[in-house]
């Protein structure tokens, strides 16, 4: 998932806005009845604040990743077998989607979409299949 809506007068390391905070914690009610083995989130305050209502339903803690030097396939190689809810940017959630499955379709999320992230499942012969869907939490 993509952090959830961010101020735009905080600099390159925003807190959410109020909106924010909503989604941030509807992601809870979507999760709700999923198995999460692992939350994960970029080191920037909005993915951690996006992340942190999730880990806490689920009591685990966020694992924090390099947005930097994260790919699809190195994140793919730690949490394999694993179901993981990670959170990102607009310009890195289809680019962990795509390297997976080995193409292109996804292009980088507008920077006004919030609505959007990727479904990545990874069958038992290691074939990967992401889909981006739509979910609209926030009025």
């Amino acid at each position: 998932m993509r952090h959830a809506e961010k101020m735009t007068d905080q600099g390159n390391d925003p807190e959410l806005t109020e909106q924010g905070k909503k989604r941030a914690e509807n992601w809870v009610n979507y999760f709700f009845l999923k198995d999460v083995d692992h939350v994960i989130s970029s080191d920037f305050k909005r993915t951690k604040a996006t992340a942190s209502p999730l880990a806490k339903a689920k009591k685990l803690d966020i694992e924090l990743y390099d947005v930097r030097n994260a790919t699809g396939k190195s994140l793919l190689q730690e949490y394999r077998g694993k179901t993981v809810a990670l959170f990102g940017h607009s310009n890195t959630i289809n680019k962990y989607a795509n390297e997976l499955q080995n193409d292109s379709i996804y292009k980088e999320l507008n920077d006004a979409d919030y609505d959007h992230y990727f479904v990545v499942r990874v069958d038992k012969d290691g074939n990967s299949n992401a889909v981006k869907e739509k979910i609209d939490f926030v009025d």
